[in-house]
């Protein structure tokens, strides 16, 4: 049974509209499936039951919606949540959304200090680096053990290869949090050394650190790591390193991954392993295999995404579907494949 129906009763009419919205997606058309994408994207941005779920909506409005979808994702900036504000307000930036402008700027005072730290780069990618400069100092700041890893993950994305003289002074960090970020936003940045480190983490036998790599080096879009990719897709022991391999591919304009992509939306893992219960594991590489067939593109894909938009039980899963829809139908898609 779908999450959204078996909370109808508790969330009232918006989810009454959205499930009787799904019911025939099946043979909707791709206007009508589009539509219903964003229906549910736009349905969990507001959901009340999970700050994860809001911020993975708001994150698939902000990429694949059109500017009608702004004055959405501004109204998360005053979510009670502050992975919600968060997202919202790198999600603005990104988007240059200078109406949001003086909005933004009061989550600079915020007593949050993630909030100050979204604020300082959604500004600065709107062209006000007034408070730039912040981040270098929440990178090192040792008062608040989560701002390095936030100001990690914000300097990757203001597109300025000089910050990476100070990322790679945390990139050793025994934080593996801290880590990780650090080496996101460096290759991001161009970082030579850092792609170096990521493709020498594809081949250390540790699947979370293998996918983490792949889902970094897929989203630089270079061809030069198509081998890499074709190989661990081939050779990988563990399916979410095969998927994310897979989904890299598709980035790439491969679909060789495709039929794996498929197979996989319908996982169910076996047994628990060790501090990873299959309920996990069965969440993940569904959501990755979902993501995966959005990045291929290709629309043979549909049907089976709309059925885990209707009728997943995780709403986290009904998004990931709705994403994809998107990514496979939407403007966005189109003009990719038109470049």
């Amino acid at each position: 049974m779908s999450f959204v129906r078996m909370t109808s009763c508790l969330l009232g009419v918006q989810s009454l509209i959205w499930v009787s919205g799904c019911a025939s997606a099946g043979g909707a058309g791709v206007k009508q499936t589009t539509e219903r994408a964003m229906s549910c994207l736009r349905y969990y941005l507001p959901y009340e039951h999970s700050a994860t779920a809001r911020v993975q909506a708001l994150e698939s409005l902000a990429e694949c919606g059109s500017d009608e979808v702004l004055p959405w994702i501004r109204l998360a900036l005053n979510d009670d949540s502050p992975a919600v504000r968060f997202a919202a307000a790198m999600a603005l930036g990104q988007r240059d959304d200078r109406t949001s402008i003086n909005t933004v700027k009061k989550l600079l005072v915020s007593g949050e200090v993630s909030d100050q730290i979204a604020a300082a780069g959604s500004l600065h990618m709107m062209g006000d680096t007034s408070a730039s400069g912040k981040l270098a100092e929440y990178l090192f700041s040792r008062s608040d053990p989560n701002a390095p890893h936030h100001a990690a993950f914000v300097l990757g994305r203001l597109g300025e290869p000089g910050a990476n003289k100070i990322l790679a002074r945390v990139v050793t960090s025994p934080d593996p949090g801290l880590r990780s970020n650090a080496l996101e936003s460096m290759a991001m940045l161009g970082s030579k050394e850092a792609k170096a480190t990521l493709v020498a983490n594809l081949y250390n036998g540790l699947g979370p650190e293998e996918t983490f790599a792949l889902t970094v080096l897929g989203h630089l879009r270079d061809q030069q790591y198509h081998q890499i990719f074709l190989d661990k897709l081939a050779t990988a022991q563990h399916l979410e390193t095969k998927l994310a391999a897979a989904r890299a591919l598709g980035q790439l304009g491969d679909a060789k991954g495709f039929d794996l992509a498929m197979s996989s939306l319908s996982y169910t893992a076996k047994k628990d392993e060790k501090n990873d219960p299959a309920a996990n594991q069965t969440f993940r590489v569904r959501q990755l295999a979902a993501t995966t067939l959005g990045a291929i593109g290709d629309r043979r894909a549909v049907a089976p995404l709309e059925s885990m938009m209707n009728d997943a039980d995780d709403p986290r899963l009904q998004i990931a579907a709705a994403k994809a829809l998107m990514d496979i139908l939407g403007p966005k898609h189109k003009k990719q494949r038109m470049q």
